[in-house]
């Protein structure tokens, strides 16, 4: 870690202002950033140059490149590693004394646990070189919160968060799909209390609502469709009386009657066709009323209570219904979203 790791105050970032105390810290983490760069490509390069093709290859190339690298830094490369490791140490003593200073840390020795990859990093062993990388990224992360930089404009950045979000998609989805199925094998091996504990816990506490809605969906549902429908059910309505009418025996005696036999059974007809219309319209306009409520109220709370009952709860019916639900989730859930981005 560097020597600083506080934010600006707001003012700082919002007028661009940053003090001479915050510009020096600024150009010691760019210097850190440079020199932690230079160290990971020294180390990589030198482990290149170790493998006899790659040396054989720059010697093909650059003889004299080959022979001041080989005897000026190669046969030095640790005591070169030394020097940077001694900056890497100041570095880290210097933030811990800062630390201190500031009182950043709950207690004084917590900043070696706290920059863990800092300290392991100026070990110079081949094994923990590698952790420096470390270095860079939390000196960008703080950059980036400083306002000095903006790494989600890179265009190395949008396709890691691309790779990223594909990782983390799938990782995510494997554990949704293996909890679920760990919760249908579970019902369906005779686990019912977990149906009892839907009804108990989900279904129950929001009785008034689902009566509510059920009530709600149920008259704008047959409002609807009664309107809609409302001309080819009066005909049908008439239709079925006007049958009636002809084959009943009292009503064919009736029309025998002269001249106000036919008249009568014709009144007869529409009087009852005209009654059977009013009582479905008076019907479906009533189903805002009180007493519909309270009919879907009981209706619903006798459904609720037979659910509730051991016996009920006991059955296939609820169990397989939250199996198939878990398995549309499941089939939900294993869509690979990230496609979309490449499609």
């Amino acid at each position: 870690m560097t020597i600083r790791d506080e934010a600006p105050s707001p003012g700082d970032i919002a007028d661009g202002r940053r003090t001479p105390r915050e510009r020096l810290y600024l150009l010691w983490d760019f210097s850190i950033i440079a020199l932690v760069s230079a160290n990971l490509a020294l180390i990589l390069f030198d482990a290149l140059f170790a493998v006899g093709s790659f040396a054989g290859l720059f010697e093909a190339v650059w003889p004299a490149g080959h022979q001041w690298y080989k005897s000026a830094v190669h046969e030095n490369f640790v005591t070169i590693d030394l020097v940077f490791v001694a900056i890497f140490v100041t570095d880290v003593l210097a933030g811990w004394a800062l630390a201190i200073a500031e009182k950043r840390h709950y207690r004084w020795y917590f900043y070696p646990f706290v920059r863990w990859y800092d300290v392991l990093g100026c070990i110079p062993v081949a094994g923990f070189r590698m952790l420096r990388v470390l270095r860079v990224i939390s000196i960008v992360v703080r950059l980036q919160r400083l306002g000095v930089i903006d790494v989600r404009n890179w265009a190395v950045y949008k396709h890691a968060m691309i790779y990223y979000d594909i990782v983390v998609e799938e990782i995510s989805d494997r554990v949704v799909i293996k909890v679920l199925s760990g919760a249908q094998e579970e019902l369906q091996h005779g686990g019912n209390e977990l149906s009892r504990k839907v009804v108990r816990d989900v279904v129950q506490p929001r009785r008034q609502r689902l009566v509510q809605s059920a009530s709600t969906h149920l008259e704008e549902a047959i409002v609807s469709a009664y309107q809609a429908n409302r001309e080819q059910l009066q005909a049908y309505v008439a239709a079925v009386v006007n049958r009636g009418v002809e084959q009943n025996p009292a009503l064919k005696n009736l029309e025998r009657v002269p001249m106000l036999g036919s008249f009568v059974s014709q009144a007869l007809d529409q009087t009852i066709t005209d009654t059977v219309n009013n009582v479905l319209d008076e019907a479906v306009a009533g189903l805002s009323s009180e007493d519909f409520d309270a009919l879907v109220q009981n209706v619903t709370d006798s459904v609720i209570s037979r659910l509730v009952d051991e016996d009920i709860a006991e059955t296939s019916e609820l169990r397989d219904a939250i199996v198939e639900v878990l398995d549309l989730v499941k089939e939900q859930v294993a869509v690979q979203r990230w496609r979309e981005h490449f499609e």
